[in-house]
Formats: C-alpha cells, structure tokens, sequence
C-alpha cells in the first residue's frame, strides 16, 4: 500500500472515483419518485415493479459480499473497470427496456455492478494515500453517500416529467464512459494474488445476508410467519458463513475482525448511522406529504437543505476536524442529528415559522449526519492493520446498507405520532453516541499509557 508524508488524491483520479460514486447513489436514490411513470409506460401493478427496486438492493448486498475475494484475485482496478463497465451497460438496457422483465433484469444487473463500484473505491483510495490518509479522502468521494440520497429525489421529482425517466437512466451511460477514459493510466494496479475466489463458501453469506435484507424491507407488506420462517433462515446460513469464513485459510470476509471491539464497535456505529440516516430521510418524506399534506417537492427541497447542510461538514472534516478524534465527531454527530430530527417530528402543522423550523431543523441533520457518516466510513481504517484494509470498504457498505433496511422498515411500520418516532430515534443516536464515546476513552487510555 502506497504512502505518504502527505497523502492526497489528486483532481483528475478524485473526479474518477467520484463519478463512479456518485451515479449509482443518484440511481437508486430517484428510482421510487420515477415508479409511477415506469408503471404508466409498462401498465403494470406497483408490486410487480417493485421487484425492481428491491432486486436492485439485494443484487448490490450479494456484489458487495464478494467484492473483497474479487479484488484480492484480481485487483481493485480491474474490479472497478469490470463494474463501472457492467453499470454503464446494464443502465443502458434499463433505458431501452422494452417489456417489464427486461426492466427488472436490468435493474438487477446495475444493482449486482452498484455492488463491486463502492468497496473497489474506497480500496483503490486506500492504494494510493494508505490508511491514515483515508480520512481526507472519503471527506471528497463519500460525500455522495450523504448527498445523493438527499438530492436524487429532488432531482427525479424535476426532471421526469420534463425529460422522461428512460433519460434519467441512459445519462449513466456517458458519465460512465468519461469516468473509463479518465482512468487510464491513473488507476493504481494493486496487487494480485492466486487466492481462491472461494465463490461457493460465499453462497450461505450471500443468502443470508439476500434473505435478511429482505425479511426487514417487507415488514409491513408480507405475513409475519413468512417474514420470521426467511429471517430465521437467513440468521442460520449466515452463522454458518461466519464459521467458515473464520476457518477458512482464504477468507471470503474476514469475519474475524469482528473480534477486535474497535472494529466491531465502528460497525455498530455504521448501522446505526445507516438506520438514522436512511430512516430519517423517509420519515420526513412521510411527515411533509402525508401529516402536513404538502406536495412532494417541499419533501424533496427539506432533504436538498439537509444535504447541503452534510455538504457543509465536508468543510469541517477536512478543516477544523481534520485531526479530530474520529469517534468524538462520530458521536457528537449522531447527537446534532438527533436534535435536528426532534425539530423536524415536532412540526404539527405548515406555516411560515414552522417550515422554517423545518428548514433550520433539516440543515441541522444533515450537518450532523455528513459528519458522522464520513466519519463512520473512514474510521474503521483506523482501527485495522494494513493487511486487512482490503476487507473494510464491503464491511462498512454491507452495515450502512443494513442499517438503512432496518431504519426504513421501522419507519415504514411506525403508527405512533412523528413526535415519538423523533425521539425513537434520537434513542438510537443516543445509543450511538455512548458507543462512540467509550471508544473514544479507550482509546485515549490506551494511548496514555491507562489502560
């Protein structure tokens, strides 16, 4: 792994990777405000056309699971070329889709490519700056993360009636061709190794973690027996994963960076960030169109503030927060987007010093979540030796998407008042937040010679 006394990405590979951040976010941020074209244009039922929302998600959970066994085989580079190629096609056939089944194939092939894109990122970052510079860079290429979820919605809302939602998916395809040429000759090669891609021993951790994902995403909509009978499936297939991947002299995961308590903490902090990120993003969608009864682009304008208020924590992480204790940032972060979320649930009604509130209260949040999101992603490099660098991008993707499923589905069958769901989840963020202040001890005290 290549060091530095002052590692940095330069401008032209920063653009590189972001491009190939930035458009799968987008995609599968915009795809719900676009359903009700696609199903006008096919005819078809929503449930059906749903399969095209969560083929995506379970297809992207299998590509990250063995992501890592893929780059050791064959290099983050050749990964990411493979993936951003596959991505470009596969949004091209979603845009020229003639039936509903080609659509969902489609959508299946992005999702499988959206996959292998994010963990070959965040390693192809690691190559070139190495860990202790993976803070500053994740500030510029994980800021996606924290923006497009916010801004794809607002966006698709926009443009689909202006252009149409097959030019919403076909504009994949240039960015992905620029994103391909920009990258010759700039990619690092990274290393190859003959290790057994070990695709069979991913099989259980890849259903496991397909059903689970599942299970959580139809509560609400599937009979509770079928739910428990697929999630208690899903549990055992993946204990028996992390058994074999523990003894197994070529990994697939490397599961056992769970028994270091710094990792294992970090990616409970990754959940819980992705739960309160993802379920706050819809709990607000609710709240606008359904409780206050204003039209869709209010929702989508209170989610653009709040993510220019994570855009605006870029500045800090990169500024003042620079050599800031990862954790205390963490869990001061999750704090702020408490706050934030209590100030938005709290709105009863629509006026001119409630919506306001809101857009203070939203800016708010997203200062909060940008910080601790970008934080939550870099600092489980902190916490691993070089050798096992490899391993944290699929780590850190599969938690924060898992906690987003559980986040969304909580919100998604939440009866109570919007004021009760804010302060559920500032209960989370507290939780969250305790997490990362004892490890923010620990690590003083280890430091300092205490402990």
């Amino acid at each position: 792994m290549k060091t530095s006394t002052n590692p940095s990405l330069g401008p032209r590979i920063t653009t590189v990777l972001l491009l190939s951040s930035v458009l799968p976010l987008i995609d599968s941020s915009l795809v719900n405000v676009l359903l009700p074209a696609i199903r006008h244009e096919f005819g078809a039922p929503e449930s059906s056309l749903q399969l095209g929302v969560s083929g995506y998600m379970l297809a992207a959970t299998a590509g990250i699971v063995v992501s890592t066994t893929c780059m050791r085989r064959y290099s983050a580079r050749n990964v990411w070329i493979a993936s951003v190629l596959g991505f470009g096609l596969s949004s091209a056939l979603v845009g020229f889709s003639g039936t509903l089944s080609i659509f969902i194939v489609a959508r299946v092939l992005q999702g499988a490519a959206c996959g292998f894109i994010m963990p070959a990122v965040q390693q192809i970052a690691a190559d070139l700056v190495g860990r202790q510079g993976m803070r500053a860079a994740l500030a510029t290429i994980g800021l996606p993360a924290v923006i497009a979820p916010a801004f794809g919605p607002l966006l698709g809302g926009f443009l689909v009636d202006a252009v149409g939602w097959r030019v919403l998916f076909l504009i994949n395809v240039p960015f992905a061709i620029i994103a391909l040429l920009l990258a010759r000759d700039v990619l690092p090669s990274g290393t190859v190794t003959r290790t057994p891609l070990a695709l069979g021993q991913a099989i259980p951790g890849v259903l496991g973690m397909v059903g689970l994902l599942w299970a959580v995403s139809s509560l609400g909509t599937e009979s509770t027996g079928m739910i428990l009978l697929i999630a208690a499936v899903a549990v055992v297939l993946l204990i028996v994963f992390c058994v074999t991947d523990l003894r197994s002299s070529a990994p697939v995961l490397d599961v056992s960076l769970y028994r270091k308590r710094p990792f294992a903490t970090v990616m409970l902090l990754c959940l819980i960030v992705g739960a309160v990120f993802y379920g706050t993003l819809l709990s607000t969608s609710l709240q606008v169109q359904g409780d206050l009864g204003q039209s869709a682009w209010v929702a989508g304008t209170l989610l653009g503030v709040q993510g220019l208020g994570a855009w605006a924590s870029r500045s800090l992480i990169k500024g003042p927060w620079k050599n800031a204790d990862a954790f205390t940032v963490i869990g001061s972060g999750l704090l702020i987007a408490a706050a934030g979320t209590l100030g938005v649930q709290s709105v009863g009604s629509w006026g001119m010093g409630t919506g306001t509130l809101a857009m203070v209260s939203c800016l708010v949040r997203g200062l909060g979540l940008g910080a601790c999101t970008l934080l939550a992603l870099s600092a489980a490099y902190e916490v691993v030796e070089d050798t096992q660098a490899p391993a944290v991008g699929a780590h850190t993707r599969l938690m924060l998407q898992s906690g987003g499923a559980f986040g969304t589905a909580l919100v998604g069958v939440w009866t109570a008042s919007a004021v009760s769901l804010g302060f559920m989840v500032g209960s989370v963020a507290l939780i969250g937040a305790t997490a990362a202040g004892g490890l923010s001890l620990l690590r003083y005290r280890t430091i300092n010679g205490h402990g």
